[in-house]
């Protein structure tokens, strides 16, 4: 029984053995991936457009010129209410805009003034003055240039409004 033992053991160690020289079979050869050449996409790119954003044009706040006058000096003094700014009044003339409100105040305390517009923008009975601090009003609202004057007193110099747009 020894004997069988041992030749067991040989037989064991020498497959073992030669199982190690033996060369694996084949496999199945499996191509490998070769490289190939792919055409690179490019972004386009698209003009962009700035597009300004539009700023609001602040409303004009309409103002109110008041316009002593008499029966000396004619159109003497002129005061600009809405606001704290002088108006520039250079030979009778003033500059407003389209929009604004001349108001016309009698100093005269005995005689009375008609103020009349030379393009008859409005009717001459409604702009007589028969008292002191007597007023008329009228407000521009198409742009050009417009005198004025005194119907009782025409050598006094006349007044004139340039309206702007």
């Amino acid at each position: 029984m020894k004997n069988i033992k041992f030749i067991s053991i040989i037989l064991i160690i020498l497959s073992l053995a030669f199982l190690g020289c033996v060369n694996p079979p084949a496999a199945t050869p499996t191509p490998t991936a070769t490289p190939t050449a792919t055409e690179t996409v490019k972004p386009t790119v698209v003009p962009t457009t700035v597009t300004a954003t539009p700023t609001p044009t602040p409303i004009r706040e309409t103002a109110v010129y008041k316009v002593d006058v008499d029966d000396v000096m004619g159109f003497y003094r002129i005061r600009l209410i809405t606001s704290t700014i002088p108006p520039t009044y250079n030979n009778n003339t003033i500059n407003i805009n389209a929009g604004d409100n001349v108001i016309w105040i009698s100093e005269s305390v005995d005689y009375t003034i008609t103020i009349v517009s030379e393009q008859g923008l409005w009717d001459n009975t409604s702009a007589k003055l028969r008292w002191d601090t007597a007023r008329f009003n009228y407000t521009f609202n198409q742009p050009g240039t417009y005198g004025v004057y005194i119907r009782e007193y025409p050598k006094i110099r006349h007044q004139k409004i340039i309206v702007n747009p």
